[in-house]
């Protein structure tokens, strides 16, 4: 099954590519202070795993054409 995912990049310019329902909350989420470290803890638990480990082009995508 197919799943509509977004592109997205964090403060430092690492990749992710993430259910785009997700999106909104990676945007409030990314934005966080950066001597938050529980917030900064809470934000890898959640969005660690779609990290693309590099360039964008590390990952395959598939579209709907």
């Amino acid at each position: 099954m197919l799943r509509k995912v977004s592109a997205v990049q964090d403060d430092s310019g690492h990749w992710y590519v993430i259910p785009a329902e997700l999106e909104a909350e990676f945007n409030t989420m990314v934005d966080c202070d950066d001597d938050d470290y529980e917030a900064q803890d809470r934000f890898m638990e959640k969005f660690d795993k779609y990290l693309t480990g590099g360039d964008l082009n590390n990952v395959q995508l598939y579209a709907e054409l």
